[in-house]
């Protein structure tokens, strides 16, 4: 009975722990989604007071190691930097791949972000600024709809994945 107990206890303290996880992974995506307004509009004053090259950007970019998009723009930068007769988009779609493991962002944040990079240098500098503040402009709505995830469905899946393993706790009693 004891050990029957004890594993009611854990199954109990694993449901409430993986609802907890999704509840944070929610709260990831919300500060991601911030910290990537954050950089586009880093990148925006590098554009218009710097005068920066896109690698340069990227380079500044990547020294924001406290950001979740470093490695990222590390690893832009030093593609750009090798110069083996890629062009941006075989070496963004490499990044992207790695961007979509390795953060929590959605596909939608994603191709924001795609889109973005595939027409930075293609214009002048007040073209690219409006590009980049429609972008923040779009990720601070997507932000918002976060924000409401985070309330709604975050803690729906961690007191409902938490019930659920109470319930089962309750049946194999």
């Amino acid at each position: 009975m004891q050990i029957k107990i004890f594993f009611i206890g854990i199954l109990i303290g694993s449901s409430y722990l993986i609802g907890d996880i999704i509840y944070k992974a929610f709260i990831k995506r919300h500060k991601e989604l911030n910290e990537v307004i954050s950089i586009l509009e880093i990148i925006r004053m590098d554009l218009a007071f710097g005068l920066y090259t896109l690698e340069e950007i990227f380079y500044r970019a990547s020294l924001k190691k406290d950001y979740c998009l470093c490695d990222f723009f590390e690893n832009m930068y030093v593609d750009l930097v090798k110069e083996d007769g890629r062009t941006l988009q075989k070496i963004l779609n490499k990044n992207i791949d790695m961007l979509k493991v390795e953060s929590n962002l959605q596909s939608k944040e994603i191709e924001e972000i795609r889109k973005l990079f595939l027409t930075l240098g293609q214009s002048d500098i007040e073209a690219q600024q409006r590009i980049i503040d429609l972008t923040c402009d779009n990720l601070k709505k997507i932000t918002s709809d976060s924000k409401e995830e985070i309330f709604k469905k975050g803690a729906l899946y961690k007191k409902l994945i938490t019930f659920a393993g109470i319930c089962i706790g309750i049946i194999l009693i």
